[in-house]
């Protein structure tokens, strides 16, 4: 199945790893590739947890320490991060499903990265359109921005609203909650 967790409110990659980890305690195998996202968060300090204790889990981290500036996707940051993206989702992609053959990939902020410009959306939708419909082989796509030709193959769409937030109170970028 294909599952869209996106939207401007908070949530998304939080939903998508919590389906993660309840497919790993049914023993099942996972992927996840967090597009423009470093190995600084949170959630990948606990996979380096999660490995020691055997968990089929593999984790990507297809972004740099500074975040692509939206603004200006000519430069260095926004270069890495999509020759990073596409050589990855070009080469070491199908090797993963061929080699490891999870039955859940998660491809987190893909939904901004495809809005932004930084991954073609033919690539995207070869890779995708294996999920949809496939109720033995699942992928959650995120982003605050997911394309309509996305959306329209989905099997199940989220959209997280926002209907307060404690950025605009000025916690930015909170320890735990955002990162």
């Amino acid at each position: 199945m294909l599952l869209i967790f996106y939207g401007k409110g908070k949530g998304k990659t939080t939903a998508a790893l919590g389906t993660v980890f309840r497919f790993l305690g049914h023993g099942g195998k996972a992927v996840v590739i967090q597009f423009m996202k470093s190995s600084n968060s949170g959630e990948y300090k606990l996979y380096k947890k999660l490995i020691r204790c055997k968990l089929d889990v593999k984790w990507f981290c297809l972004g740099t320490e500074k975040f692509i500036n939206l603004d200006d996707l000519g430069d260095e940051v926004a270069s890495v991060v999509t020759a990073k993206s596409l050589g990855f989702l070009l080469y070491e992609y199908p090797k993963i499903v061929e080699e490891f053959r999870p039955n859940i990939i998660v491809f987190d902020e893909l939904g901004l990265a495809l809005h932004v410009g930084l991954i073609p959306a033919d690539l995207t939708l070869n890779i995708l359109n294996n999920f949809a419909g496939n109720p033995e082989l699942h992928a959650i796509v995120t982003g605050r921005y997911v394309p309509k030709y996305l959306r329209d193959i989905a099997d199940l769409i989220t959209n997280c609203h926002e209907e307060r937030h404690y950025f605009k109170k000025g916690y930015i970028n909170v320890k735990g909650l955002d990162f």
